[in-house]
């Protein structure tokens, strides 16, 4: 396969391989995304709905931001420490925001007052979008990392949605009982050539510390860079929740044999493809979450698991029912295409079941939240 693309991206990747020789695919898939003004999340470039590259379930609905935000009204009365600090971790064109917020102010006018809606987002592109359409609420800031915090100064929620499967991986492959990490070097007719090398101490300390055995043959993602990620978020909260919204599952199914080719995929203009080294810089890189590993690793930093549900159970719990049957009591238009949409985030097989809530705390007295009221059956997928 060519490597193709945006390219003044594509020529940057490929200087790099000339200088340093291969380059693991965590670090062509950390350029491919992230690179300053080309990568994929950090140009000015439509991404998310009708003009991007996929869908978020807070672009369905308003529903999903309002119950959210009643969630986050437990929070704030169980803790009852002001300020109360909301930390959303990339908020894409801040709709979700929009709806958490606009729910708040409406309906908990002094819980509005006593907040603060902080935004870690290093996209210049979000962050000019957010900044227009949450204008009319005076309690929202920016900031660029999770590290401008100090240690122990959140007290609140730090919630994301769809973080985490856009973390750059690295890619393994067990040949003759051995894992080898792939690397990625370019041929001078611009052909994209796999190379095996022995993973790092790192990799093999994340598989012997989860209890990962993968299969002969197996290709995978390993996500150190969530790894550290949540021990960070971990350091950060004082008192609270991590409230963690995404695809994926625990390491006993997320390995499983149906998975040998590991579940990294490109998104491209609503289509999705393995061809990973096509439209470099035009295209989303994503994979599954190991749930088991944001549990594990956060325990490291003080968080410890409250719960583990799907998006259907989460949002059920919170009464997106009693929404179901305003809407179809008003009967109108408007309310049966909101319906229409509002069922596309509880289907079986669907966001409903696709889409996991990994809910943890600290320093939290009687933890439980009603989002976790009802758990759905606890066979493997629901087992951190």
């Amino acid at each position: 396969m060519k490597l193709s693309g945006k390219q003044q991206l594509v020529n940057i990747i490929k200087d790099r391989i000339k200088k340093e020789g291969a380059i693991s695919f965590r670090d062509f898939m950390d350029m491919a995304l992230y690179y300053p003004e080309l990568g994929y999340y950090t140009s000015p470039k439509a991404k998310i709905g009708g003009y991007g590259d996929f869908f978020t379930a807070s672009e369905l609905d308003r529903a999903f931001g309002e119950l959210l935000g009643k969630q986050f009204v437990e929070i704030f009365e169980k803790l009852g420490e002001k300020p109360f600090q909301i930390v959303e971790i990339g908020a894409g064109k801040g709709y979700l925001a929009y709806d958490i917020l606009n729910f708040l102010k409406e309906n908990y006018p002094e819980i509005y007052k006593n907040s603060e809606y902080i935004i870690i987002e290093k996209s210049p592109y979000h962050v000019q979008i957010q900044e227009e359409i949450l204008k009319e609420f005076n309690i929202v800031r920016w900031i660029q990392d999770i590290i401008d915090f100090e240690d122990n100064s959140i007290t609140g929620v730090i919630f994301s949605n769809e973080l985490f499967d856009s973390f750059p991986v690295h890619l393994i492959r067990k040949i003759n009982g051995k894992i080898y990490e792939i690397y990625i070097t370019v041929k001078k007719d611009d052909e994209v050539q796999e190379v095996l090398k022995d993973p790092s101490e790192e990799i093999l300390r994340y598989l012997r510390e989860l209890n990962i055995n993968i299969l002969e043959g197996m290709t995978t993602e390993i996500n150190l860079d969530a790894a550290e990620y949540i021990q960070k978020i971990g350091r950060k909260l004082k008192k609270g929740y991590v409230i963690t919204i995404d695809y994926g599952y625990p390491s006993a199914e997320l390995y499983k044999y149906y998975r040998m080719r590991g579940t990294l995929l490109c998104y491209y203009k609503h289509r999705y493809s393995e061809n990973y080294y096509e439209n470099v810089g035009l295209q989303d890189i994503t994979s599954h979450v190991n749930f088991s590993a944001l549990n594990y690793y956060g325990r490291l930093a003080g968080l410890e698991l409250t719960g583990f549900t799907d998006q259907a159970h989460f949002l059920t719990n919170l009464g997106l029912m009693d929404i179901f049957a305003q809407l179809q009591e008003k009967g109108d238009y408007e309310s049966y295409e909101r319906l229409n949409r509002l069922k596309t985030l509880v289907l079986p097989k669907g966001m409903g079941e696709k889409f996991k809530i990994l809910i943890q705390h600290k320093n939290v007295q009687n933890p439980h939240i009603q989002g976790l009221d009802i758990l759905p059956y606890q066979n493997e997928r629901y087992k951190l």
